[in-house]
Order: structure tokens, then C-alpha cells, then sequence
């Protein structure tokens, strides 16, 4: 028998991911092997697992709260948007290449129920409990028939689901009411939970007791509002420049991706200024600039070029730090050779020659964790570290110094100031960053430990975990 809660939304950015993982760290804490699930996730954040397989990084960042190892089964389908109508479909852990919209739908309505329970067997198998997570609102009504991440999943085996609505939003409890009413198998949600509530939450106690009254279900917690910083699922939690100082500008291009790589930038409180078209002087007045992955690297170099980003970018390549991250490694180099259009149109991509690099587009996509050390000549002596790779590019010409050993092989480039990778976590190196930003910066995986330890106790200490604990022990 399957032992699984499934944390479902009203909306997207409800508060499910969080939740989800405050659950996980709950079970752990309790002395269960627990796992984290998403059926479907639609997200540009991955990460690549020692077994090259590629997850969402929601489903890593709660199987880190579940201190469990991450695995394509908690996320056997991840959406990578491309624009367009077309998505690289990534089916438990590898790309099947990318697809137009309706043929996606056509896949999903084939294959999706079979790979989801497959999935799930793999990992009621392998642990205790399942945390499951849902997608966007749980009441998507004119997309039903092909809404195989949400109650479809509890529905498989009947088990149970909690529902959690963002009251910051306003109408919280029309969405929680609407929500349950609309929905297919309703009866599968069994509590329902208000997030980032604001103020005395006795204010809402004549609303929740109508609102039990109409739904005949309970709420079993009310979530205080928090600035509570974790990785973020999409690239919808990055929307916001954060402007706390100007040492930092962050190129943001049309199709960049990736975005959790900005994470310690934010989690450790040292800001960065985004710049696009609107605003390309700030370049002048920072001192570190990042070129972060893209999904479309000839298409973000026309952007710039055309925005004048790229002609700046030239003007300061000598007496500032400029860091490119995958794609924006790419960009620095001198072209790109693309026979087989794996992303272009164009079998040639010209870019800015900052760095004496050329790279050419494979037809398998590379990923995996890797394990690398810093070069000693430029940065000193270093521990080794762990990143990861996700990317069709592979450098075929460079006559710069290494930027760092992975398996006693050069990785990346220097030149100067400039640093190109395509290790994605490069950000979470306390080494490097201590070095671009010449100061000392905490360590970020102790805060990273920290905020799950805080999340986890923000939301356990404020819902009947007893009522939870009897849906599934």
C-alpha cells in the first residue's frame, strides 16, 4: 500500500513547494525515508543527478529536506518552454527533444499514467512515505482532460490531499471554496491550510468556520507571513531585481534559464541589480557582471546586440569582472558551430570573442554532477566541490587558461577578469565568490541547511500535524 499526502494549490506560488518540503523535513525528522514527487513540473531550474539524469530543482531542494538522494522518479516529467508553442520535454530524468505543444499533449494522454504510476511504484519501493506536489491550481477546468499533475495523482491509489491557498493574494476563501467545488474527486482533500497570513489570525476565524461549514472540510493551519529565502521553482520567483548594492548586474535575456544559480546571491543577502534593454548604464556601475545560461543563445546574442548590451559588454570586458555561466560561457567565446540546428537555425553563431573559445551543438545533451576544483594558480588552494552540467554545447577550441579540474581534466575558461563555466552551482563555491567579491561571505549551504530547518518548523508549528500525521502513519 501507498503512503502518500499530496499537497495541492488554488494557484501557482500557493505556498505547495514549501509546504512539500517542510513535510518531508517532518517525516525525516520523525525517523521515516521519505521522498518528494512531482508528476509534472514546468519549470527552466534543474538539476542534473550523479546518474546524469535531469529533475526539477523544487523535487532536489525537498529531497535535501527529506535528506534523501534525488532521483528522476520524484520528477518523471519536467517542461522546459523554449517559446514558440515548443517545450523540451525531459520523461524520468532524460530529454526525448522538444516538442510542439499539442504533441506534447498527444505524448502525455499515451504515456503520462503509465510513467506516473511507474514512478510512484519505484518509490513507494524505496521509502516510507511520498510528499507529493501538485501544479499550478488543482481546478484547471478547461484542461482536465490532460491535467495529469494534480488530483489525477492521489486518484491513482486514493490517498490523500491537502489543500493550501495564499490568503496575500485576497479572496482566499472564495479560491479555497471555488477550488474544492470545481475540482474532479474532491473528496480526496481531506484538510485545508491558509498561507502567509498577515495579523491576528483570529480575524479569520468567522470566515473559516463558514468556510468549513460549505466544504465540510477543516482547516488545519494558518501560515504566518514569512522572508523566508529558498531556491525557487521557476523562473517566476526571480522576477524581481533585487537591488541591495551595485556590484552586481545580472544580464537577463529574453530565454535565459537556470536561474537558480542566482540563489546565493539572494539567500545570502548580497544582492545583484538585473539588467536588460531598459537599463544597460547600470553596467557602468558595477563591478561584477554574470552572463547566465540561455535556451537560446543566438537569439539572446541578437537581443543584445540589438539592445546595445553586447557593445557595452566590450567596453568593460578589461576592467571589470564578467562571469558566463553555460550559455553565457558560450556568448563570451568566439562562435558557435551548429550543423545539426540542435538550437538555431543558423549552422554558425558569431559571439563576442571576449574569450579564445569555440563551442559546437551536439545532438545528445550533456548532464550530470561533477566534482571539480578551482584552479589553484589563479584562485589558490581549494577543497573540491560539487556542481553540475546541463548543456548541448561542447567546447571544442580553447586557448585560455582553465577556469577549473574536473576528474584532473580542464574545465572553463580565464582570461583576466573573465570567467567562463559550464558548472551550474558555480555561485554556491564560498572560495570563488569570497574572491570576485573580495570579502567573506558566509557559506551557503549551512544557510541553504538553515532556511529548511526554519521553513520546515514555520509551517509544522502551525498546522494540526497530528491530523496530517494520522492521514498517513
Amino acid at each position: 500500500m501507498i503512503k502518500m499526502i499530496q499537497i495541492l494549490g488554488t494557484a501557482s506560488d500557493s505556498g505547495k513547494s514549501t509546504m512539500a518540503m517542510a513535510l518531508c523535513r517532518y517525516f525525516s525528522d520523525k525517523g521515516y525515508s521519505v521522498a518528494p514527487f512531482k508528476a509534472i513540473n514546468m519549470s527552466l531550474n534543474s538539476v542534473s543527478l550523479e546518474d546524469s539524469s535531469e529533475i526539477s530543482r523544487a523535487q532536489w531542494l525537498q529531497a535535501i529536506a527529506s535528506r534523501s538522494d534525488p532521483s528522476m522518479y520524484m520528477n518523471p516529467f519536467l517542461i522546459k518552454p523554449e517559446g514558440m508553442g515548443k517545450s523540451q520535454i525531459i520523461v524520468q530524468g532524460k530529454s526525448i527533444g522538444s516538442l510542439h505543444v499539442l504533441e506534447y499533449y498527444e505524448y502525455l494522454k499515451s504515456n503520462a499514467e503509465s510513467i506516473i504510476r511507474e514512478s510512484l511504484k519505484q518509490l513507494s519501493g524505496e521509502y516510507d512515505i511520498i510528499i507529493a506536489e501538485g501544479a499550478g491550481s488543482a481546478a484547471e477546468i478547461n484542461m482536465e482532460d490532460r491535467d495529469f499533475a494534480n488530483i489525477f495523482v492521489s486518484n491513482i491509489f486514493k490517498t490523500p490531499a491537502i489543500l493550501i491557498s495564499d490568503i496575500e493574494r485576497g479572496g482566499v476563501f472564495a479560491s479555497l471554496y471555488g477550488t474544492v467545488k470545481l475540482m474532479k474527486n474532491s473528496e480526496l482533500v481531506k484538510y485545508l491550510v491558509i498561507n502567509r497570513m498577515r495579523g491576528n489570525v483570529s480575524m479569520l476565524r468567522s470566515g473559516i468556520e463558514k468556510l468549513e461549514r460549505l466544504t465540510g472540510k477543516s482547516v488545519i493551519g494558518v501560515i504566518p507571513h514569512s522572508e523566508l529565502s529558498l531556491p525557487g521553482e521557476d523562473s517566476m520567483n526571480y522576477s524581481k531585481s533585487v537591488i541591495q548594492n551595485n556590484r552586481i548586474c545580472v544580464v537577463k535575456y529574453p530565454y535565459m534559464e537556470n536561474y537558480s544559480d542566482l540563489d546565493p546571491l539572494y539567500m545570502l543577502n548580497i544582492g545583484f541589480t538585473y539588467v536588460d534593454a531598459s537599463n544597460i548604464n547600470a553596467i557602468d556601475e558595477c563591478n561584477t557582471i554574470i552572463l547566465p545560461g540561455s535556451k537560446l543563445v543566438g537569439k539572446d546574442l541578437q537581443y543584445m546586440e540589438k539592445s546595445g548590451i553586447l557593445k557595452k559588454l566590450k567596453s568593460v570586458c578589461r576592467t571589470k569582472i564578467i562571469i558566463g555561466i553555460c550559455g553565457g560561457y558560450q556568448m563570451l567565446g568566439k562562435r558557435i558551430v551548429d550543423k545539426n540546428e540542435v538550437e538555431s537555425d543558423n549552422s554558425e553563431i558569431t559571439c563576442m570573442g571576449i574569450l579564445d573559445v569555440e563551442t559546437e551543438y551536439m545532438d545528445k545533451k550533456q548532464t550530470g554532477k561533477v566534482n571539480y576544483t578551482l584552479n589553484s594558480a589563479i584562485f589558490g588552494e581549494n577543497p573540491n566541490e560539487e556542481g553540475y552540467e546541463i548543456h548541448y554545447g561542447q567546447i571544442v577550441q580553447n586557448h585560455e587558461k582553465p577556469f577549473a579540474y574536473v576528474d584532473g581534466k580542464s574545465e572553463g575558461s580565464v582570461n583576466g577578469n573573465v570567467y567562463g563555466t559550464n558548472i551550474h552551482g558555480i555561485l554556491e563555491n564560498r572560495y570563488f565568490l569570497n574572491k570576485i567579491l573580495k570579502m567573506e561571505v558566509p557559506d551557503y549551504h549551512r544557510t541553504l541547511e538553515d532556511n529548511v530547518a526554519y521553513g520546515a518548523k514555520l509551517f509544522t508549528d502551525n498546522m494540526d500535524m497530528r491530523k496530517i500525521e494520522k492521514l498517513i502513519l
